[in-house]
């Protein structure tokens, strides 16, 4: 291993570790809060909920009569021949001029249509509540992803943290393998395994870093953010250890967004079953109409003017007794849908639930780890103070040394990873319980 190799290496640390001391702090609530304002996806599920507000609007309900108003002039020049048979004189009069012009009003409201105006005006109010339960849903799944991304940034970071310590101790053992080969106490192949290691440790860190920034960028992908430039809180608590699995399932079922809107989509198919059912329900319009007709001839014609006006009030009703049986055809595919409807509900509280379940078992096999862990790293700190401490008075091999650090390198990776999976599975337990 050449000391160029090593001192690019110690190089790029040093460019990495100014990066990381330069860092503002990102909590998790400003995470959260950047993705609700910034996400496309959020922004497009807005858009959703303005079109089913403009459907709940009193311009869309039914109730307003509508009115319309229609005009009209026109020009004409004619000319007729006329040639008889008899002994009547011939008829030959040409340019004849006429002006001619209308204005009319008219008016209509439906008075009664057996109830289906109120049912498509409830059907849009629930639709709307469906849109920002879906809203709701999106955020909260926006939410969990932002925030298994940003634990796991933790985790990267609780590597750093120890790949830096086992970095030092490589260090300094490469430090004394060089000390102890000058003075005849060791041969050279210590000194080149003491700078593999220290290299391989120096990469190992790097590489790490470079996987903090790849999981910064897909972050800042939720939250629309182009820097990489902060830190994560990494002292984060555990706050379900003395939940109970019940209590959690309760929740679940009545709060989680999805199950709720599919709880909504099973009442808005109620309302196809029932306007299936007034399909062909008698129906009364009120109409109104204003008309006036207005024409001007000229003096070759024997009309000179002509005007009409009128106004016509009246009700008109219309029963479809029989069609064919398509009143009944929708009524059975509404009835369907609805049966289908309810399925998906109890399809997905069964796959809630069961997922509750593993996500349960999978925290308290995390909590336990990080008991064990504890113990673990416990030990493996006594033997390696005690293997360092036989390797400085030359009474241990480089190799055991190495050994040794690994050991207690890779107990404390095994606790963090356990505490940072117990992390992550607080947050897929509270997106299904629809926090």
């Amino acid at each position: 291993m050449s000391r160029a190799y090593l001192y690019i290496l110690s190089l790029l640390l040093l460019l990495v570790s100014g990066s990381l001391y330069s860092q503002s702090m990102l909590s998790p609530e400003q995470v959260i809060s950047a993705v609700i304002d910034n996400n496309y996806d959020l922004k497009a599920a807005k858009q959703s909920i303005a079109a089913a507000q403009v459907l709940t609007s009193k311009e869309n309900q039914g109730y307003r009569p509508t009115l319309s108003v229609n005009a009209d002039v026109g020009y004409s020049l004619n000319g007729v021949k006329q040639v008889f048979n008899f002994n009547f004189p011939d008829l030959n009069i040409q340019n004849i001029q006429s002006y001619s012009g209308s204005v009319g009003v008219g008016s209509s409201y439906l008075i009664y249509d057996g109830g289906q105006r109120d049912l498509r005006n409830d059907k849009n109010v629930a639709s709307l509540e469906i849109a920002n339960l879906n809203l709701k849903s999106i955020q909260q799944l926006l939410g969990y992803n932002a925030m298994q991304i940003y634990y796991s940034i933790a985790q990267a970071v609780y590597n750093i943290d120890l790949l830096k310590e086992s970095l030092a101790i490589s260090k300094e053992r490469l430090r004394r393998a060089k000390t102890y080969y000058q003075y005849g106490n060791t041969n050279k192949v210590d000194v080149l395994n003491a700078e593999v290691d220290a290299a391989r440790d120096s990469l190992s860190l790097i590489s790490m870093q470079n996987d903090i920034v790849n999981l910064k960028l897909q972050l800042n992908q939720l939250m629309l953010r182009q820097d990489t430039d902060y830190a994560v809180d990494t002292a984060f608590t555990l706050l379900y250890q003395l939940s109970d699995i019940n209590d959690l399932e309760a929740t679940m079922l009545s709060s989680n967004a999805e199950l709720i809107a599919l709880r909504k989509q099973a009442d808005l198919v109620e309302y196809d079953v029932a306007l299936a059912n007034k399909l062909n329900s008698p129906q009364l319009l009120a109409n109104g109409a204003y008309n006036l007709n207005y024409q001007k001839n000229s003096e070759k014609s024997q009309l000179d003017l002509n005007r009409t006006n009128g106004l016509n009030l009246g009700l008109s009703a219309n029963w479809n007794i029989l069609d064919g049986g398509q009143q009944k055809v929708q009524e059975q595919l509404a009835i369907i849908d609805q049966n289908t409807a309810v399925i998906n509900v109890k399809n997905k509280e069964n796959e809630l639930i069961t997922q509750l379940n593993r996500l349960w078992n999978s925290y308290q096999n995390n909590l336990l780890t990080l008991q064990i862990e504890q113990q673990n790293i416990q030990t493996n700190r006594v033997n390696f103070d005690l293997v360092k401490s036989l390797y400085d008075n030359g009474q241990q091999s480089s190799v055991e040394f190495r050994q040794a650090q690994v050991n207690l390198i890779n107990a404390q990776s095994q606790y963090y990873f356990a505490r940072t999976s117990a992390k992550l599975s607080e947050v897929e337990l509270e997106y299904l319980l629809g926090i």
